[in-house]
């Protein structure tokens, strides 16, 4: 089943339900030397076993280089002291629609926050820039007939040294695991991931209702309508990431998921192998959807050395 926007503007605060990774996050005032930090990573989109073609994007660049094409696989190290960007997103719309969407959404992301970002992380500066990539969206698709009613979620980390912005639209995810503890990052704006999140459906029940795939926020959607979280929060040395679209999480429990982040954390993991078994259980659990997964891992700069 195709994921489906509708536009329903109503919020529930987000509280911690029995099972639930989810947790409300307090902002984090946490400041460390900016080229202290490295984030290593590895990213992986795959179609699945149903679809025609891959609708998901993901990114991961330093930020004020040159605008990066989406690939889909890769890997490697990136130093936080001139600011850098991790981002999944779902396209939606079918066909070639929700393709360029994603595309679209990750690239405007890097390409504005490269241009006006100014050495530390700020929510209304990322606001802005989410409803000028939301303007760019809608625009092409008003433009071309075909691309009419393409969207796509947007779930990134904004980095500035030890400083991070999690910014979320939609209902692809953000998990952490820090200090051994897994934190589910992102507010899942969807009926049903609000209903999983506040505790009120088990994990279980979430995945198999038939309203799953409804989600009420998207970029695509009318500029009085998009309305996206910011969460600031601090990077700390050993912390393992997640981001992920819903192709990865309807069918691979949160469980499974910590159990590749604690290995993540692990000195010395292979990020990448760790992302290639993910995606192997999302396609064992039936693979009805496109699948990424963008795992990082926080280290001390000179473990490693910065694209």
């Amino acid at each position: 089943m195709r994921k489906r926007t509708v536009r329903i503007f109503v919020r529930l605060p987000g509280c911690a339900g029995e099972g639930s990774a989810y947790q409300p996050m307090r902002l984090s005032t946490a400041r460390l030397p900016p080229s202290a930090l490295t984030v290593c990573y590895a990213g992986l989109s795959d179609v699945g076993l149903t679809r025609e073609n891959n609708e998901d994007a993901w990114l991961a660049a330093v930020l004020g280089r040159l605008p990066l094409e989406p690939v889909t696989a890769g890997e490697g190290a990136l130093g936080l002291a001139d600011g850098a960007l991790l981002a999944v997103s779902d396209g939606l719309g079918g066909a070639a629609a929700g393709e360029v969407a994603s595309r679209l959404a990750v690239m405007e992301l890097h390409t504005r926050l490269g241009l006006a970002r100014q050495g530390q992380v700020d929510p209304r500066l990322a606001r802005d820039i989410v409803a000028a990539a939301n303007q760019i969206i809608l625009g092409v698709s008003r433009a071309n007939p075909d691309w009419r009613g393409m969207g796509a979620t947007l779930s990134f980390i904004w980095a500035e040294g030890a400083q991070a912005l999690i910014g979320q639209l939609g209902d692809s995810r953000i998990y952490r695991r820090r200090a051994g503890e897994l934190e589910e990052l992102t507010p899942d704006h969807s009926p049903v991931g609000r209903l999983r999140q506040s505790g009120r459906l088990t994990e279980q029940e979430a995945r198999a209702h038939p309203h799953r795939h409804l989600i009420d926020q998207c970029l695509g959607g009318d500029a009085f309508t998009v309305m996206p979280d910011f969460v600031q929060t601090d990077l700390q040395e050993g912390d393992a990431y997640l981001l992920c679209t819903d192709g990865l999480t309807d069918g691979v429990s949160d469980f499974e998921i910590r159990r590749t982040l604690d290995a993540l954390a692990e000195p010395g993991a292979d990020p990448g192998i760790l992302a290639e078994s993910l995606v192997a259980a999302a396609n064992r659990a039936g693979g009805r959807d496109n699948v990424t997964v963008l795992l990082a891992r926080v280290e001390p700069a000179a473990t490693a050395s910065p694209d």
